[in-house]
Order: C-alpha cells, then structure tokens, then sequence
C-alpha cells in the first residue's frame, strides 16, 4: 500500500529546495527514513509539482544486471542493453531516477548502483544529464536484512533525514495532502558557481584539517562527512540557493560534510560578509584592504579571481589584475600574490597581465612570491 505524502507547511521547506538544487547541480540524494514514512510518494509529488517523469527501482529486488545491463549479442558485436526504466528516461531527457531501498539491496548490487550515480550509465546507455537521482535508505536499526553503506558509497551522496511532522499527517488526513512547495532555487550561473567555490576554498584555507576527515567507526562513515568530493560537491549545490536561505544552505552542506564542519563553514560565511566579486571589480578602491583582515582579505581575492575566470573572457581576465594591485599595495603581498599565480595558470591565449599590474608582478617576482618566468 503506498503511503500518504506527508502534508508539508504552505511555507517552503529547505528539504524540497535542497532537493530540487541538488538536482540542478547534478548531485545524487540519499533520503533517509523510517519504512513507510512516506519517501517515495514525497519524491512523487515533486516530480508531479515540476512536471516530469519519474522512474522507481527497488534495488533490493533487483541484480547487478539490473544496472550493469544484459549482454545482447549484435552483429556488431556483445552491447549491454539497458533496461526499460532506463530507456525511458533517456528518452524524456528529464525526470528522477528513485532508486528504493538502497541499504536492504546486497553489496553487489550497490556496487553496480554506484555507476549510474558516478558516471550516469546504464548497460551502454548514458543518461541525460536532466536526470536527477535520489535513493532511499532505512536506518540500520530499522531496516530488516540491512546493509551498512560502504564510505565511498556515502561519500558521493547528499544526506537528508525525512521525519515527517505527526501534525502535518493529521492535518493531511483531515484536510487533504497538498503539493510541497519549496524555495526559491537560482538558474545555473558559471559565475555564481565559481563564486560559491571560492568561499568553500577560502574557509578550507582557514580550516584545513577539516577538508577530509573520514568518519572511525561504520555507522557514522555510511552517512555525510567531508572530503575533497563532498566540499565540491557542496559548493556546486550551494551555488543554486539563496544564499539568505540560511535553513536550505545548512541543511545543503550538513547532507554533505557532515553537521560539525557544516555548521562552522555556514556561520564562517555568515561573520564574513564580503562585497560581491562584481563590486570589486567595477571599484577595486571600495574595498578597505588596509584594514581587512588576511582571511577575509584572502576570501575576497579569491572570489574575484574565480568570478573572472569563469566568465572565460580576455576582458574578465584582465579586470581581475586591478584589486590584486590595489590589494597588495595596501601591504597584502602574499595574498594577491597566491591569487595571481592563479590567474597566471588561467591566463587565456595570447594574453599578458595589463600594464597597470606589471610593477606589482615586478615586486612579487622580486620578493620570489611568484616565478619570473610566470609573470612574463
């Protein structure tokens, strides 16, 4: 029998926008929950609410074949053929993929989950890349028969616990189920991405033991915890939300890396409310750098160096000089320094920093901060 959706508030609720983010960054969601809670249906609901096709794999009643594909003998030779839940996917070009209960399905058949969830391929059939992927799992200590998930099973999924309000039940039984809403989730921005990045990066600078730690014991390595995998992963799906958003965005990360590490990068961000890179880069001079402090100094440059090489332009490249020179002549050498090698690596064909950076390239390459031979 297929259990009710569970009735969410009328206001939006970070768990469908952190769903339906992760979906647009191309992230793979584990929704974990008791059995009969409701996760397939609220999965339902939201595809139903976006208008597209989903497809249900119970991976406990399936085989590795199920995922790897059938070996089908063509006269071009032995292709794995994909099977039909795949096919239809494909061809919608869109929809979620519900992989159910993940953790009752045998080690085997994880295994040959994982490759659609890593590279989105079925048999010899590649998915589209509109194709968001959710699975489902029970707790161990709820699940009959259970597997525990291997750590880098879990470590390339986004986390999220599902326990439904027994008010919100009773008003849908009362009332009527209604459909979920959610937040607002932003369009895909290259710019918004490479921003997003950038603050993940300034804070690992700040934090660096905190940018892979792998849990000691099976329970807690089968859930988030942050490695070079999952702090990309989260910036990725960060860079989706609105960034006022302070429940989705937590929630976002804490599915990721981990509640400690997520909760001390969220409130990091927050004390160090910086301009935008657009700011800096229209008026490098509005930035007091005499008096920032070095990893708020740090997370700045480094966001406008990712925002101007992501917009992959010549003229992008060559703003991104200005508040490296004003920075460091404001006494912020090694700062602008680490962010000009940077922009030296992404230097685009036939490009040369502008003239006005060539006596601060002339005094990093002086001071050794940067090669000589870089800076040319």
């Amino acid at each position: 029998m297929t259990t009710a959706l569970p009735t969410l508030n009328r206001q939006s609720n970070p768990l469908l926008t952190v769903m339906r983010a992760a979906g647009r960054a191309g992230v793979a969601v584990l929704l974990w929950g008791k059995p009969g809670i409701g996760k397939s249906s609220l999965l339902q609901a939201l595809a139903d609410a976006e208008g597209i096709p989903m497809e249900t794999v119970i991976a406990s009643l399936r085989e590795p074949a199920d995922f790897a594909g059938l070996p089908v003998v063509q006269d071009t030779g032995v292709e794995l053929a994909a099977p039909a839940w795949a096919v239809r996917l494909a061809g919608a070009d869109d929809g979620y993929l519900f992989l159910d209960e993940l953790t009752t399905a045998p080690p085997a058949v994880q295994a040959a989950a994982l490759r659609v969830v890593l590279d989105r391929v079925v048999g010899d059939l590649t998915l589209p890349r509109g194709v968001r992927i959710v699975a489902a799992a029970n707790p161990p200590e709820q699940a009959a028969d259970g597997w525990d998930l291997a750590a880098p099973m879990a470590n390339r999924f986004l986390h999220i616990d599902h326990e439904p309000a027994t008010d919100d039940w009773i008003d849908g039984m009362t009332t009527g189920f209604h459909v979920p809403a959610s937040g607002r989730v932003l369009d895909y921005s290259p710019l918004l991405r490479a921003a997003s990045r950038a603050q993940v990066a300034s804070f690992i600078r700040t934090r660096p033991d905190l940018l892979h730690a792998l849990p000691r014991d099976d329970a807690a390595s089968g859930r988030a915890w942050p490695s070079h995998r999952t702090w990309t992963m989260t910036a990725d799906v960060l860079a989706f939300l609105d960034p006022g958003d302070t429940p989705a965005n937590l929630l976002a990360a804490t599915g990721l890396v981990g509640e400690g590490a997520a909760t001390e990068f969220i409130a990091w961000r927050s004390l160090n409310d910086l301009p935008g890179p657009a700011d800096v880069l229209a008026d490098p001079e509005s930035v007091p750098w005499d008096t920032l402090e070095p990893s708020r100094a740090w997370a700045t440059l480094t966001a406008v160096t990712a925002y101007a090489t992501a917009d992959g332009t010549k003229t992008g490249w060559t703003a991104a000089w200005a508040p490296l020179a004003v920075a460091a002549t404001a006494g912020l050498q090694d700062v602008a320094a680490a962010n000009a090698r940077a922009l030296l690596k992404s230097r685009p064909t036939g490009t040369r920093p502008p003239a006005s950076a060539r006596a601060f390239l002339a005094i990093l390459t002086d001071a050794g901060l940067i090669p000589q031979e870089a800076a040319a």
